[in-house]
């Protein structure tokens, strides 16, 4: 049976650490009790049923299991958001597909699933795309973070200036030019840079 002073001196270990998460410091001072209770009745005294529980639990410090909490919660939001923007990216395009072919057809809805389909693709889908990339933190070179932001940026103005354009409205001409300016004038030259230095980084590491 653990004493007051010994959960006192594992509960001070626990919150003098770097956890800032209360909820998270109490299940962890409950989880050590737990294991150095059964440690103790195994015949161990107490400063080696804590220093077990410690390597058990902790192996590289308190912070450790923040971390790894934080990693798992974030990570489970990334798949369902990723999941959520692939269906909704199919969902948006087959909309403007199957709109297209209504509309080559002259079957009524065409244009509600034509223009639903860009909205969505570019104000719904880019954009979550784009946020799923950063969360990822695959895009780490500023380079990288650059050619997906001119890219996105350039789509959404495309396909938004074909929306105009559909509609017979105005400024459609300015959107696909400013489109079409930042994906030739920005984008592109991002983009080979990047394949160039993949190149040049694939050289280096097979010579």
């Amino acid at each position: 049976m653990i004493t007051d002073e010994q959960l006192a001196y594992i509960a001070n270990q626990i919150n003098d650490s770097n956890i800032s998460s209360l909820e998270m410091r109490d299940d962890l001072i409950d989880h050590f009790c737990c294991l150095i209770e059964i440690e103790m009745q195994r015949g161990r005294d107490f400063e080696d049923a804590y220093q077990k529980a410690y390597e058990q639990t902790t192996p590289n410090g308190f912070e450790e299991i923040q971390y790894e909490t934080l990693f798992l919660l974030n990570h489970k939001k990334i798949i369902l958001m990723k999941q959520f923007t692939y269906i909704s990216g199919f969902i948006f395009s087959f909309s403007f597909t199957v709109g297209l072919f209504f509309k080559l057809m002259h079957f009524p809805g065409a244009n509600i699933m034509m223009f639903s389909g860009l909205l969505g693709v570019s104000f719904i889908f880019l954009p979550l795309l784009l946020i799923i990339k950063f969360k990822d933190k695959v895009l780490t070179l500023i380079s990288e973070r650059l050619k997906w932001i001119f890219g996105t940026f350039s789509l959404m103005l495309i396909f938004l200036g074909s929306f105009f354009k559909l509609l017979h409205l105005q400024g459609a001409g300015v959107l696909f030019g400013l489109g079409f300016l930042i994906f030739g004038f920005l984008f592109l030259p991002f983009y080979f840079f990047r394949m160039y230095k993949s190149s040049q980084e694939e050289s280096v590491s097979h010579s």
